[in-house]
């Protein structure tokens, strides 16, 4: 009886990468924390700022379906006080491993 390679590995999960920017009333509420709370509470890397412009930018990476989580709360909920007025991504990629060891907060 032959077996394919692919029956008895499992299945590794997508790593992707996505550079993201959140513009709206994101100052004085603590933006930056609840987001690196929030990545570190998925498993997924990256960093966060505050931008010249008074956005949010920053870059994620991790599982697929975590990045995607962590995307819908970039863009729907973000911190206690804060109001997303417009949140962008961009570069999806798909990675073959993470560049970064966990999230954190960039000055």
């Amino acid at each position: 009886m032959l077996t394919t390679l692919h029956s008895t590995l499992p299945a590794r999960p997508l790593l992707v990468q996505v550079d993201f920017e959140v513009s709206g009333d994101v100052h004085g509420c603590l933006f930056t924390k609840y987001a690196r709370d929030m990545c570190q509470q998925l498993g997924v890397k990256g960093w966060i700022r505050f931008s010249r412009w008074g956005t949010v930018i920053g870059q994620i990476q991790g599982e697929k379906d975590r990045v995607d989580e962590m995307a819908l709360w970039l863009r729907l909920q973000g911190s206690p006080g804060s109001k997303i007025v417009r949140c962008d991504f961009k570069n999806w990629l798909i990675v073959d491993t993470y560049d970064f060891r966990n999230f954190s907060v960039r000055f």
